[in-house]
Parts: C-alpha cells; sequence; structure tokens
C-alpha cells in the first residue's frame, strides 16, 4: 500500500513535498496508524502553506486503507468548502454534536428548542478530521465549547479514536479570545489527552509570485514585529504595498477603487454568485454596500427581496426533518407567500426559500422572514426585538410553536464582515480599508487583515472608504 507522501506528490498538478512537508506527512501516518489512545494532532501553517493538499491525501490515503474518517468544519461553508476540497461529504461541527430537544416553557409559551449533547457509536476505530480549526472556541469567550464537547462525545465512543485539527492559527481567534485555543497544548491536557502539533511552511496556493499570498506574508512579518516591539510603522509599510499594487491594475481590471460607489459599480461587472464578496470590518458597511448595490441592480432599496434572489444565514436554524441550516450558508428566495405584515413592531414576510445542503441536493422550505433584519446595521435582531417577540409570544396561546420565534434570520450576502466570512474563499474579494477602531493593538488589526486577504483565491481589489 502506498503511504501518505505518494498520495499527496500524485495529485494533479504534481507537487513535489519539501522537507517540511515530507516530515509532517510522515509524522500525520505514524499518527493514524499508531496504537495511542486519545490523540490529538494539529496541522498549523499560514495560507498558501500545503494544508488543503494534506487533507486530500490524507482523505485518498484512508479510503484506500478502508479506514473510517469523519470530515467536520466550524461553520456551513467552510464544511462545503471542505467537501468541495475532499470530494467527501462534511458535516459542521454542530451538526455532529448537537441534537434539538423541544422543552415546555410557562404556559402560553408553548415550547422552544434547545441544544443537547448527542451520543455517538462507533466500533471501528475513526479519525476525525477537523478544517479551520482556529474557529473552534472553549467557551472561556462566551461561544460553544466546541472543544469539550467534541472531545465528549468522541471519547466516550472510544478512546482508540484519533482527532486531526487543521488550520491557520494566523487568522483571527474565537470571540473573546486572544489566540485560537485549539493549537495549545493546555486545552487538550486535562482531558487526558497526548498533543503533538505539525507546523508547516512555505508558499503554494496561487503560484509563488502571487500579490495575495505576497501581502499575507507581510502581514505576518508586520505582526510578529509588532508583538514582539509595538509600533506603528507597519501602517506605512502597508500604505506602499497599496500603492505598488495598485500600479499594476488597470482601468479595465482596477487593483484600488477610491470611494464605494466605484465599488458597487464593478462588483456588479464582475459579479458571479459564491464567486464575488465585498468584505468590511463593520455591520454599517455592510449593510450601506448591499442596500447600494441593490438599489443599483434592482432600482430598489429597503427590505424588499426579490423573487430569485439569494440570502445569507446569520443563525444556526433547524428544519422540519431536524436538517440544520448554519450560520454562513447561503439559501435562495424562490418566492414570497401572501402579503408584508407586521408582528411585534417589526415588518415580516412569509417565504418558500431553496437551500442546497452538504450533501448536494436541493431543498424547499417555508419560513418566515424579518424585513427589518435584511439591511439593517446589525448582526442580528437586537436585544429589545428579541424581547417584543417574547411579549407578542405570550399573547399567543393557541399554538405550540411561534413561527416568528422559529423564522429564519437572514441577510443579504454580497457585502459580509471578514468575521462572518471566516472559512469562506471567493475567487475575487474587495476589501473596504478601513481601520477599525475596536482593535486596541496593531496585531489584532493585522489578525483581522490577514483573514480578510486570505480570503481571496485569485483577484483582490481594495476599496478606499471615501467620503
Amino acid at each position: 500500500m502506498k503511504g501518505l507522501l505518494a498520495f499527496f506528490e500524485g495529485g494533479p498538478g504534481g507537487l513535489k513535498a519539501d522537507e517540511s512537508q515530507r516530515l509532517a506527512l510522515q509524522t500525520l501516518e505514524d499518527f493514524v496508524m499508531s496504537d495511542q489512545e486519545r490523540g490529538v494532532q494539529v496541522i498549523s501553517g499560514p495560507a498558501g502553506s500545503g494544508k488543503t493538499f494534506m487533507m486530500k491525501a490524507l482523505v485518498q490515503w484512508m479510503q484506500a486503507l478502508e479506514r473510517p474518517v469523519v470530515l467536520l468544519a466550524p461553520t456551513g461553508r467552510a464544511a462545503k468548502v471542505l467537501a468541495r476540497t475532499t470530494r467527501m461529504r462534511a458535516n459542521t461541527l454542530h451538526r455532529q454534536l448537537y441534537r434539538p430537544v423541544e422543552e415546555a416553557l410557562m404556559p402560553g409559551r408553548g415550547l422552544r428548542v434547545r441544544f443537547e449533547l448527542k451520543s455517538m457509536e462507533r466500533d471501528e476505530p475513526c479519525v476525525f478530521v477537523v478544517d479551520e480549526a482556529s474557529m473552534m472556541g472553549n467557551g472561556s469567550g462566551g461561544g460553544e465549547a466546541l472543544i469539550g464537547d467534541l472531545l465528549q462525545q468522541v471519547y466516550d465512543s472510544s478512546s482508540w479514536h484519533k482527532i486531526i485539527l487543521v488550520g491557520d492559527p494566523y487568522q483571527l481567534p474565537p470571540v473573546g479570545e486572544n489566540d485560537s485555543p485549539a493549537f495549545r497544548p493546555e486545552t487538550w491536557t486535562p482531558w487526558g489527552c497526548t498533543f503533538g502539533r505539525i507546523p508547516l511552511e512555505g508558499r503554494y496556493r496561487q503560484g509563488a509570485d502571487s500579490p495575495v499570498l505576497d501581502l499575507a506574508s507581510k502581514i505576518l512579518e508586520w505582526m510578529r514585529e509588532s508583538a514582539t516591539a509595538p509600533s506603528s510603522r507597519w501602517w506605512d509599510a502597508f500604505s506602499d504595498w497599496v500603492e505598488d499594487y495598485a500600479a499594476g491594475g488597470s482601468e479595465d481590471d482596477p487593483r484600488l477603487l477610491k470611494g464605494i460607489g466605484l465599488a458597487v459599480k464593478d462588483f456588479r461587472l464582475h459579479y458571479e454568485p459564491g464567486q464575488r464578496v465585498f468584505l468590511a470590518y463593520s455591520n454599517a458597511w455592510v449593510s450601506r454596500f448591499n442596500n447600494q448595490y441593490r438599489t443599483l441592480v434592482q432600482r430598489r432599496t429597503g427590505t424588499r427581496p426579490r423573487d430569485g434572489e439569494p440570502l445569507l444565514v446569520v443563525r444556526n436554524q433547524y428544519l422540519a426533518g431536524g436538517q440544520m441550516l448554519a450560520n454562513g450558508e447561503e439559501v435562495r428566495l424562490l418566492r414570497k407567500v401572501g402579503r408584508t405584515h407586521r408582528h411585534a413592531g417589526m415588518a415580516w414576510c412569509n417565504a418558500v426559500l431553496e437551500w442546497v445542503g452538504l450533501d448536494g441536493e436541493a431543498r424547499e422550505f417555508e419560513s418566515k422572514i424579518c424585513l427589518d433584519l435584511l439591511d439593517s446595521g446589525q448582526p442580528g435582531l437586537n436585544a429589545a426585538q428579541q424581547q417584543a417577540l417574547w411579549q407578542a409570544r405570550s399573547l399567543d396561546k393557541e399554538e405550540e410553536r411561534d413561527p416568528y420565534m422559529q423564522a429564519l434570520w437572514v441577510k443579504y450576502p454580497y457585502a459580509q464582515t471578514v468575521h462572518k466570512a471566516q472559512g469562506g474563499a471567493w475567487s475575487r474579494v474587495y476589501l473596504l480599508l478601513e481601520k477599525p477602531y475596536s482593535f486596541q493593538d496593531s496585531v489584532g488589526y493585522l489578525r483581522w487583515l490577514y483573514t480578510a486577504v486570505t480570503r481571496c483565491s485569485d483577484r483582490l481589489v481594495l476599496v478606499q472608504p471615501g467620503k
């Protein structure tokens, strides 16, 4: 049987492993074949270091060995990218770990859905591969305790299972964290895990002369310099890079656009669903771009989506039959049903939507949509709006399920925040060069910039906010 290295070098393009990759591949092969209990292995590296090639080779090798492997990712978008890359089905961590449970509330408030950890029974040792592991939290920052729940589910089934984490340690960490806990040994050792880490180096994605990877590499240099000696000198170096990069563009194919209006027009010229995105730091800029783009294309503004328009899911939602729409996935509005109406002080409509699941199958479903959320400058319904829904629900005692509480939370997908886009990849990315004031240090901003730049697989178009 061929080893992992042969599958790595035998793929399309004839990529030859360098010394660090040969060592990483051999370490990974030894880890999978060992009798080690509670093993956790991390493959970490910056953009273009070969992580994707390694995952593809790992899946092909495991299949050749007829060994079971489960592919996972933190978001629906990342899971679809992983499935497309490996040509094997991938699931979100949420789908793998949790199941919805309905429980009764106080009289007159019907039912609510909570999530509990699923048990898992697998007799044969299995390898669980988690991509985009930098997004996994342990609950300390206020988010879900994905790491602990994954360990509990996997090792309650069998201590002979193995976990492989793949990710970029320089991307944005989970909310509330300074770095990614998945890459820290102290996260795993209290659970009795044997932890190993394989650092990758080199540049392979997009070609060695890729401007995108060149910028990503420079950002990493500035990040290391700022971590040891805090300074704002990197901003001057970045400004010089932007000037040089812009000089390589043309009128028909610009690399730098001055003003949001020019960005909207260029975005329209090059728009392809799922292949183009405008990225910003703040939800306010995201909302502004989406509104201007829709006004230009459809000659309309406001909260009324058109039939056939794509929408971005911004909250996990379980559908009838147990299928889960994950935060970050896209759906398509097929048609609106009935009239727009108001409930709890907000505008709503009934809609028939289409969703392509991780299995590639298109499904139709019905849901209510909050039109006020669609083009607001907020990531979701605020506390006051959610409280208004609860108060309105208490007045209706006839139904146990409240369709407004179970409504799908969606936004327009043309522009997104970098946090929301994490785990995705687009061939043409428009990046708004705003300097977020919420970052108290240069390293935090550079992480954000690095994460934004590495969402691009081909053409990066920089956008200056203008007046």
